[in-house]
């Protein structure tokens, strides 16, 4: 697919106005499961066509996590509508609402970021997440905080800094967490050294791909708070396993959002359902990046919530007639 998205999105290294993709649909016995793969510059390497490459069974696919986690989504949307439980429930948590934050990406634009900070904020977000990076966090996060003493606030860097970078006048502005400071390939004791100097708690996101990384981190003292996106993390079963032991280590959680339709929107919130997922999660309203959302009916704020379903599956009906309009091809993919 090729989706329109309804305003910029900014990040410290690269921007978008479409976004491509690919939705998976799995069916049998009259049912289907969706998935959804999201091709986002800047966060991964994997593009609608090794995702697809992927998906028809390419020897590509452990370097494409998010392609074959988009799969395994629609596999387990199409057992838990087998089942006749909500996804939610075959994660082992209940439907419910989720407290949502929004991300504001709107890197190296001070007008921007705060006039959008401000619409978020009157429509109710219980958190916000700012991009920022080397030359660009400061000040907008100063002045975000000054007009905003109550709110939950919080950066994300998307690894923007080198060891070193990071202002200590962070500290000032009393964040709930920053995230991913430091490029993933950075050493863990760099992390450390930042938390040891901070009181700011650090996020870590990309440098998390599974448990090894995450048993890697928690040794080294590393982060206080892990996002979570099942995308990266190749699937929602390996997702749960994070939460699990994030929990066990005393660590904080949040599930983090790829600029997905409300497909994918809907396997992220059955997740945030989890008792460990303490933040507001990084997912917004269907408005908030579409005209008009993949789902029916679309992803509604309301009082800063959005609602998992109790329904079978994902709890929300794909619209074909849309996917239909904005699919630039299909493909068959082997059993």
């Amino acid at each position: 697919i090729d989706i329109p998205l309804r305003s910029g999105h900014r990040a410290a290294d690269h921007g978008l106005r479409r976004r491509r993709g690919v939705i998976v649909a799995v069916s049998d016995a009259g049912l289907t499961g969706w998935g959804e793969f999201v091709e986002l510059p800047g966060y991964s390497p994997e593009t609608t066509e090794t995702a697809l490459a992927s998906l028809a069974g390419s020897p590509l696919t452990h370097s494409n996590p998010m392609a074959v986690s988009a799969r395994r989504t629609a596999e387990l949307d199409l057992e838990a509508k087998t089942r006749g439980v909500s996804l939610a429930e075959l994660l082992g948590a209940s439907p419910g609402r989720v407290a949502t934050g929004a991300v504001v990406a709107r890197f190296g634009d001070l007008a921007a970021t705060l006039s959008e900070a401000a619409e978020r904020v009157a429509e109710g977000y219980r958190k916000l997440k700012i991009k920022v990076g080397p030359g660009f966090d400061l000040e907008p996060l100063a002045e975000l905080r000054n007009r905003y003493p109550d709110l939950a606030l919080a950066a994300d860097a998307n690894g923007a800094y080198r060891p070193g970078e990071v202002p200590s006048g962070l500290d000032e502005v009393d964040l709930v967490y920053l995230e991913q400071p430091y490029r993933p390939e950075t050493g863990w004791e760099a992390f450390a050294r930042l938390r040891a100097n901070l009181s700011t708690p650090i996020c870590l996101d990309e440098s998390i791909t599974g448990l090894p990384t995450l048993r890697s981190a928690i040794a080294a003292a590393a982060c206080d708070v892990v996002n979570v996106k099942p995308a990266r993390l190749v699937g929602l079963r390996a997702a749960v396993e994070i939460h699990d032991l994030a929990v066990d280590a005393g660590l904080g959680l949040v599930v983090g959002g790829l600029l997905e339709t409300g497909i994918g929107r809907a396997a992220s919130a059955a997740l945030a359902r989890l008792p460990g997922f303490t933040f507001p999660a990084d997912l917004s309203a269907s408005q908030r990046y579409w005209e008009r959302d993949l789902t029916i009916p679309s992803w509604e704020l309301v009082d800063g919530t959005l609602e998992v379903m109790d329904r079978p599956g994902i709890g929300v009906e794909v619209d074909a007639d849309y996917l239909d309009e904005i699919a630039e091809s299909r493909h068959s993919l082997p059993h």
